[in-house]
């Protein structure tokens, strides 16, 4: 389940917009710059001077990760350890984020720590629900998806695929690479400057082969990219990412046995809607099953057709470079619009020859000679000035026709 749900309801998305701003040297809350006949949400940020969100997204300039091996424990003590590790380090629970990965080859795990800097902390206060923006779109999946919003939702990449991508975000241009596996979704980012000051420095500094191509974000588009990453990211796997101090929102000894009837109603309420929304997939499953026979034969049929479509285009294309006029007669009347008066005509094979007049004779002869059917254009016998016109007889060699031959891939489209 994610919260792409509340999008679909026009009131449930305005409220959750309100709650949802971007953190980046200052405040930025989300426009819905989606029109009525618009069939993909698109969004924008505005700078504000404050905002009263609860659910912020942090720019990557706030905080700093480290990875760290476990070998030889268990998650039980895993876990004992990072709570000492906090204590000793006498950090805040909303400034730290730690996240488990098991790891076979260690036989132990590996642990994930996201710190935000205390600077940000004193600005946005504790009560707040921090979240990391390329926690987001660590997930090539997901990300990918949310990127291209006109893309069919179903779309799937596999397991071991690595996305590389350059954000213009409002704190600059960042580099971010996620590597896929198993375990967990490893990612690595910075920002262009330096020695990263191009996409393809990046790549080689993350050891990426030079076929990878990157995903390109515009600055106008990444609030549009930003939200729907983050309504699309289920919520099991969000809540590992979110940094929040429980204990800065209430305070456990004022609650009182009344408070419990609201929960429990809250409770029912989503166990009830979550029953029904399975309940309708899994019915809506079960149609699609039966109907998987016919779905097959219209794929088919319409593979036929771009078949077809495919070979009518070629045909199409190969008349069109089929000249309809003889190469003799098309000759003939480049020599008429030259100012040629044709008196006599006889052609061969080999050897046309062409007897008549023109105001110039050596312009008619130039032009003629540099047409590329003409293979050798010359005068016959001598040139006769009468009354501003020359007389003279043309003798034209064209060059031999030879059968168009098909490429390759033309021979396999037939």
């Amino acid at each position: 389940m994610n919260l792409a749900l509340f999008t679909k309801q026009p009131l449930l998305k305005k409220a959750l917009l309100k709650q949802i701003a971007y953190y980046a040297n200052g405040w930025y809350v989300f426009d819905d710059n989606t029109g009525t006949n618009a069939d993909t949400d698109q969004y924008s940020f505005k700078a504000n001077a404050i905002s009263k969100a609860k659910i912020v997204i942090v720019a990557k300039i706030h905080y700093h990760q480290s990875w760290q091996n476990y070998t030889s424990v268990s998650k039980k003590e895993l876990q004992q350890i990072l709570t000492l590790q906090k204590s000793n380090d006498n950090e805040k629970s909303a400034n730290t984020i730690f996240q488990i990965f098991s790891e076979n080859t260690i036989d132990g795990y590996q642990v994930k720590k996201t710190t935000f800097d205390s600077q940000l902390m004193n600005e946005i206060g504790e009560q707040k629900l921090l979240i990391p923006e390329t926690e987001l779109y660590s997930s090539p999946n997901e990300s990918q998806i949310a990127t291209n919003t006109n893309a069919n939702s179903n779309t799937s990449t596999p397991s071991n695929q690595t996305w590389l991508s350059s954000i213009e975000t409002p704190a600059g241009t960042l580099f971010t690479c996620c590597f896929a596996n198993k375990s967990a979704n490893k990612s690595t980012s910075t920002y262009a400057k330096g020695l990263f000051s191009s996409i393809e420095a990046f790549k080689l500094s993350a050891g990426l082969p030079s076929d990878i191509k990157p995903t390109y974000i515009t600055k106008q588009n990444y609030a549009s990219f930003l939200f729907n990453c983050f309504t699309q990211k289920k919520l099991n796997k969000l809540y590992g990412k979110v940094a929040f101090n429980a204990k800065s929102w209430f305070k456990a000894k004022d609650l009182h046995l009344l408070y419990w009837a609201p929960l429990l109603a809250a409770s029912i309420f989503y166990l009830l809607t979550n029953s029904y929304l399975w309940l309708k997939s899994y019915n809506i499953k079960n149609e699609l099953a039966q109907q998987s026979s016919e779905v097959s034969q219209l794929i088919n049929n319409r593979y036929q057709q771009d078949q077809q479509r495919q070979l009518l285009n070629f045909f199409n294309a190969e008349f069109s470079k089929t000249t309809t006029v003889h190469k003799h007669w098309s000759l003939i009347y480049q020599l008429v619009e030259s100012g040629m008066i044709i008196n006599r005509l006889s052609f061969s094979e080999k050897l046309i020859s062409i007897r008549g007049k023109a105001p110039n004779a050596s312009k008619v002869l130039t032009e003629i000679a540099e047409n590329p059917a003409v293979k050798r254009a010359t005068f016959k016998g001598v040139v006769r000035k009468s009354k501003g016109q020359d007389s003279f007889t043309l003798e034209l060699t064209p060059h031999k026709l030879t059968p168009n031959k098909l490429t390759p891939k033309q021979q396999e489209v037939l």
